[in-house]
């Protein structure tokens, strides 16, 4: 979602509607990143505990790999918002 700061809309519903629209985008995207952050610990957990816990480095290869694209397809999915937060020149 671009938000062009150069034409924004003056009807205040539209406004409050955007404002709301913002704010679940980055609520989904702070619950996101505590899912992936509990993904990182875990697979840090599985790496790094007791020896008889460890995993296959190629398991957590597998798991990285699989974490980077979750974080790929999350950071496509969600509005650019740091040119929103800008305030125009």
């Amino acid at each position: 979602m671009q938000l062009d700061l150069t034409n924004r809309p003056s009807d205040p519903e539209l406004l409050q509607r955007l404002v709301r629209d913002i704010a679940a985008a980055i609520d989904h995207r702070d619950t996101e990143i505590e899912r992936l952050k509990s993904i990182i610990k875990q697979l840090q957990r599985m790496q790094f505990g007791r020896s008889s816990e460890r995993i296959d480095p190629d398991q957590l290869a597998l798991g990285l790999e699989d974490l980077d694209s979750d974080i790929g397809r999350f950071e496509e999915a969600q509005p650019n918002l740091a040119s929103e937060t800008k305030a125009p020149s």
